[in-house]
């Protein structure tokens, strides 16, 4: 999924094995919904703090209730006698909304291509870019449905990525170069 679609890469990673055991959702169950992946996936994943609130988060736990790890098997599966199947109230969308839901949800908020047009330029041009740059990428984004070949091939090959201010903007690792 590196130049793959970024949406599909975030449902594929909800359900990774490694990822359900890491942020507990494999106790997150009807009863007692865990909010750790649902936080980090608005958090951290897909739109940054203040672009979500605390009921979003409790009612993300809720639709992503019902992943089990099988250790034995070492996969994941959907156990409908852990998932809560009531309305839920999300990102101002009502439904009987699944983690798939949430995802797809969370990618329909303009947000979501802010936060990762500004990724992208942070990590690949220079830091702290101009809103009207992270608006064109964002728009590049939503026109290429989360695609991230054709929007990264227009980065690379943009006056901005050879301009003067990204020379040298960032100071690469070893293992980063």
């Amino acid at each position: 999924y590196a130049l793959g679609n970024i949406r599909d890469l975030t449902h594929q990673v909800s359900k990774d094995p490694a990822m359900v055991l890491y942020l507990n959702n494999n106790t997150n169950v009807a009863k007692h919904p865990n909010e750790n992946y649902a936080r980090e996936l608005m958090e951290l994943f897909t739109l940054g703090v203040g672009h979500y609130t605390e009921d979003d988060v409790r009612e993300g736990a809720r639709a992503w209730t019902g992943l089990r790890f099988d250790r034995f098997a070492e996969t994941v599966a959907f156990n409908p006698a852990f998932h809560d199947d009531g309305m839920k109230t999300f990102l101002g969308r009502n439904g009987n909304f699944t983690g798939d839901d949430v995802v797809d949800i969370i990618y329909q908020q303009p947000q979501c291509a802010q936060f990762f047009a500004s990724s992208l330029l942070n990590y690949f041009v220079y830091n702290d870019p101009e809103p009207e740059l992270v608006d064109a990428v964002a728009a590049l984004l939503r026109k290429n449905d989360f695609e991230l070949a054709p929007v990264m091939s227009a980065i690379f090959r943009s006056d901005v990525f050879y301009s003067d201010r990204a020379y040298r903007a960032l100071v690469k690792s070893p293992t980063e170069f």
